[in-house]
């Protein structure tokens, strides 16, 4: 059986070419992926702005003649004389003429006319045009991923184009007769999983629940629709279970707990992960696993983790068959390991904020859960 690493290893070199396509910031979701640096195609903001609401004025004058009106939305150019003015808002576009902004509180209005009750005639009032980026400017990042407020913020940019990476498209099959309406677990893996994957930047286009019909099930796998097909369930050896007879695998079963009948087959580039049913074998294997293969694809690091000395533990590792992810929780620097490492018991997923890495050698790696 493989080691899980050597397993996402082999799996990794089956994943579909990575291609960059053009398309708009706007129509990207948080998570996707494109390339720095960002160029800047206009001034942001394209127009002088008012910063208060008021009146815009060339010159110094008591009082004005009112010519007109400024807007949010749409720039007009106006023929202003000296004893003209310009009604403004907070944030409306204002043409290269205006030269002061006299705020709402030192004006009073008779009739069509503005008078000047206090002002400093201050310049400060005007936001220039390209304040915020220069046409032309490039917008580079130190970032790996992209931090949701830097994302969020690029995105009000309008009409800005970038580089964007295609996505895997994925199909999730989750398996079971046994979860009626009347059962005490309803089946939540693939939701989960669901999530995960989109959380990631990539797109799931089916998610299914199929009972322990094998002719069904293998109808389903046997779609070419997706770049990658995760079949929940069915791995175990009872009559109701998936007959991997049928299948040519790359990958029979893992040496680790939980996830040890973890599945793989890839056929004429279609790639297809058997997970095992239980939650916690669901589980690591998709913090794990499949979190390395994401970021393998989009050329992003190993997963992070840091090392502990078995010493430093206070758990009995002499019972463990296997190499295992344990279910942890950290906290002060105090490492609890749960004394029940059952693969169902699932309480063990909400407590836990650990994944710790036993690979039967002295040192530990610790995984943080941070989804």
């Amino acid at each position: 059986m493989d080691d899980i690493f050597t397993a996402i290893r082999i799996i990794q070199k089956d994943l579909p070419k990575r291609k960059l396509k053009k398309e708009y910031l706007k129509k990207l979701n948080f998570g996707d992926k494109f390339l720095f640096p960002l160029k800047i195609n206009e001034n942001i903001p394209p127009y002088n702005q008012s910063s208060m609401d008021g009146i815009g004025v060339k010159t110094k004058k008591k009082k004005y003649i009112i010519k007109g009106a400024t807007k949010l939305n749409k720039y007009k150019e106006f023929d202003l004389k000296d004893d003209e003015c310009l009604v403004v808002k907070t944030g409306s576009l204002i043409p290269d003429n205006i030269k002061y902004i006299v705020p709402i509180e030192g004006l009073f209005k008779h009739k069509n006319e503005y008078h000047i009750l206090q002002s400093d005639f201050k310049k400060d009032f005007i936001r220039r045009k390209g304040h915020i980026f220069k046409k032309g400017q490039l917008i580079k990042s130190n970032n790996k991923e992209t931090p949701l407020k830097d994302f969020i913020s690029l995105k009000s940019i309008n009409n800005i184009e970038v580089k964007s990476f295609t996505k895997i498209s994925f199909k999730i099959i989750s398996t079971g007769s046994e979860f009626d309406k009347n059962h005490f677990i309803y089946p939540t893996n693939a939701e989960y999983i669901e999530h995960f994957i989109k959380q990631n930047g990539h797109i799931v286009k089916y998610n299914m629940h199929l009972k322990d019909n094998q002719n069904i099930i293998y109808k389903e796998i046997q779609k070419n629709n997706c770049d990658i097909t995760i079949v929940i369930g069915g791995t175990g050896k009872s009559i109701d279970d998936i007959n991997f007879g049928k299948f040519n695998l790359k990958i029979n079963g893992l040496d680790l707990k939980p996830g040890r009948p973890f599945k793989y087959i890839c056929e004429k580039s279609k790639m297809v992960l058997f997970f095992p049913g239980n939650p916690t074998s669901s589980f690591v294997l998709t913090n794990i696993l499949l979190k390395s293969i994401i970021n393998y694809y989009w050329g992003l690091s190993h997963l992070k983790f840091k090392k502990l000395h078995i010493k430093d533990v206070d758990y009995d590792f002499s019972n463990l068959k296997r190499k295992s992810f344990l279910f942890a929780n950290i906290k002060n620097k105090k490492v609890k390991i749960f004394s029940n490492q059952e693969s169902s018991n699932f309480s063990n997923i909400i407590n836990s904020n650990y994944l710790i890495y036993y690979d039967k050698t002295r040192y530990l790696k610790l995984y943080y859960l941070n989804d």
